[in-house]
């Protein structure tokens, strides 16, 4: 299977950031989303807190399944060529914690296709008490992927130490280049003290290597005014098989 590149992003409900003009209005955040997966060019798309509405992308379809988590929907999308590959890729939720959408020959006895890879679009519990539900929502994950090769990409809201349970387990997951939370610099809704944090993460499973990703942290313009359109940075990068 070639090689998937990925863009992961939670879409704060596409609400209004509260340094926006007043005539920002949600069809110009529309438009912008759309842009930059436009420039980014990813094979799949992992959206987190959605509304009840799917940003507009010509080059990309929504395979066929959602969930609803904690905080709005979740949802996949992938382009045109990767849906009428054979076989198309398979979609499947687990919960309200993740969609799962399996690209490449399925397994068979002796274990995954040649091509076969699956990339968790994942939205876990937030919150300092959440750990144990986190782990609780991870676990799942894992257990109901189709195949052994495994991507978790998204909103994890993980502490940084609780990273370690994946990395016993033979993951890897290096922290992106930039925190993909930082408040001090992105006051989208200006509600108390700044901090950063690197809630948007990947963590692939032995088999995948991941390579070029990217902290998407450029504002937009509107009327003179520079904001961010969610309090999440979008995060992307590109997986490939290794074994």
């Amino acid at each position: 299977m070639p090689d998937v590149r990925f863009l992961s992003w939670n879409l704060a409900m596409l609400e209004r950031s509260a340094e926006a003009p007043f005539s920002w209005e949600q069809f110009h955040a529309e438009s912008a989303v759309r842009d930059l997966v436009l420039a980014v060019e990813p094979d799949v798309v992992c959206w987190q807190e959605l509304p009840g509405l799917v940003p507009f992308v010509e080059t990309l379809n929504l395979l066929p399944a959602t969930t609803v988590s904690h905080s709005g929907n979740l949802a996949t999308l992938a382009t045109h060529e990767r849906i009428a590959a054979e076989p198309a890729p398979t979609v499947s939720a687990v919960g309200g914690a993740a969609l799962l959408t399996t690209f490449g020959q399925p397994p068979n006895h002796i274990g995954d296709g040649p091509g076969a890879v699956t990339v968790a679009n994942v939205h876990f519990e937030p919150g300092p008490a959440g750990a144990d539900r986190r782990l609780a929502q991870l676990a799942a994950v894992v257990e109901a992927s189709p195949t052994q090769r495994l991507l978790i990409v998204g909103d994890t809201n993980m502490r940084v130490d609780e990273a370690g349970v994946l990395f016993d387990a033979g993951f890897t997951g290096e922290l992106p280049p930039h925190p993909t939370w930082d408040s001090h610099h992105n006051r989208f809704r200006d509600d108390g003290d700044g901090f950063h944090a690197y809630f948007t993460r990947w963590f692939a499973s032995p088999g995948l290597e991941v390579r070029d990703v990217r902290v998407h942290r450029d504002p937009v313009e509107h009327d003179e005014r520079r904001f961010y359109l969610s309090d999440h940075y979008a995060l992307s990068g590109e997986v490939r098989i290794t074994a």
